[in-house]
């Protein structure tokens, strides 16, 4: 996360911030230098502990080709929802039930698909995943195949393929070995390039203007808008040269949904650095409806994001449904972060936890019955390409996900009080 161009500040803010005697960070060998120097000013130390991978990673010589190559064990990386529930489908053909992971999914529900890929009683012996199968999921996985090597346009960084291509035949798993290929037998040259290249040092850590930044140019410039100061803090800013200033175009354009919304400077803040995908139409209506009900002092109770939301409490039959009770369960997760910085005015965080869970479970139990009614619904095709028609063009595509990055070879770094 510390590359990050749109979240890395958050990184550096939690770890410059962290009120603890002692932090414990894992990451990759390259982020070692700029952990130090970041820590070196305020007097940390740093001790670096280094772990090998312990198991063989091989890149294979060809590229699978075709479906009916698939083994048990294998997880079949894609970077779009689209492209997960098309490869859904073609596996289907071939008789194989896979597990599916993807960042939209709640934690339980990645969890419970993760718990059917590694039982081996359970027919789901396949995985189809996006880069999320790297956040904290112990998978049994023998044999990672990229369905592709480009997210959106541009291919993937090698920092990041490492990473992926690690989770075959991790440690500790049911496999000794990993191997990593592509399922198009054009891509495997283009695989063993990315991943011979250097990992590249980082050099700078992510920042973006504080709140009490904005404040002392909003002190000068009583007139300006939440936006213009923002804009305006960019045009100025200068940094050292382990720093970087993160892209505020997330934080911008939640600006501008409630600019005409009367906020206190410090609650606009807090809004604005949330983080909300606001890509779709539900999401981003239902945070200009949080913020503008805060503007009459009217606490957002539970009842009150009820009807709000309008929810389906259904199991969904219609990937637009499975869809739709996901963005439900990032309002509530809005709900919730927000309910730490303003207990007050969110006052049902205990209520808003508890039904964010049922939806998880509903949204579990979706994932389940599409995957099975893939088989015998010849209209799933065009459910599948639906999903495009869903997001609401509010933002940019790129400001609306966040690349989570974690590396295969971890380290320990112990920042320890002296």
């Amino acid at each position: 996360m510390l590359r990050d161009e749109q979240r890395g500040w958050a990184w550096t803010r939690a770890l410059l911030g962290a009120a603890a005697d002692e932090v414990h960070l894992c990451g990759e060998f390259a982020a070692i230098d700029i952990v130090k120097k970041l820590v070196a000013p305020i007097g940390e130390h740093v001790e670096v502990i280094e772990y090998e991978r312990k198991s063989k990673l091989t890149i294979a010589n060809e590229g699978l080709g075709k479906y009916d190559k698939i083994e048990n064990g294998d997880c079949i990386v894609c970077f779009s929802k689209k492209s997960i529930y098309y490869t859904t489908k073609k596996l289907d053909e071939y008789g194989i039930k896979p597990a599916v992971i993807y960042g939209d999914l709640p934690p339980s529900t990645k969890l419970g698909q993760a718990a059917k890929f590694n039982d081996p009683e359970d027919p789901c012996n396949v995985l189809v995943a996006t880069d999320a199968i790297g956040m904290g999921l112990n998978l049994n996985i023998r044999r990672i195949i990229f369905n592709s090597l480009a997210r959106q346009t541009e291919l993937i960084p090698n920092y990041q393929a490492l990473q992926i291509a690690g989770r075959a035949g991790r440690y500790g798993t049911a496999y000794a070995d990993g191997i990593a290929t592509t399922m198009r037998k054009e891509d495997i040259g283009t695989l063993k390039e990315i991943l011979a290249e250097p990992i590249q040092p980082i050099k700078a850590a992510g920042l973006a203007p504080t709140f009490d930044q904005i404040e002392t140019f909003s002190f000068h410039l009583p007139q300006a808008s939440f936006v213009r100061l923002l804009d305006m803090f960019m045009a100025v800013c200068s940094l050292s040269d382990h720093f970087f200033i993160c892209t505020v175009q997330e934080m911008r354009a939640l600006a501008e949904m409630i600019e005409p919304i009367n906020l206190p400077l410090k609650v606009r803040y807090t809004f604005c650095v949330s983080p909300l995908n606001i890509d779709h139409k539900l999401t981003a209506t239902a945070f200009v409806r949080m913020a503008r009900r805060f503007s009459t002092g009217s606490p957002l109770t539970y009842d009150w994001l009820e009807s709000v939301l309008q929810m389906n409490e259904s199991p969904p039959k219609t990937f637009e449904q499975l869809a739709e009770l996901e963005r439900y369960y990032e309002v509530m997760e809005e709900y919730l972060w927000l309910s730490l910085r303003f207990p007050d005015m969110l006052p049902d965080e205990e209520i808003v936890r508890l039904k964010s869970k049922e939806i998880d479970q509903l949204i579990e139990e979706g994932v389940e019955n599409l995957l099975l009614l893939m088989t015998d619904n010849p209209m799933q095709g065009k459910l599948v390409s639906s999903f495009d028609s869903l997001k609401v063009q509010l933002v940019p595509d790129s400001f609306g996900k966040f690349i989570r990055i974690f590396t295969i070879q971890a380290l320990f770094l112990v920042l320890k009080n002296r």
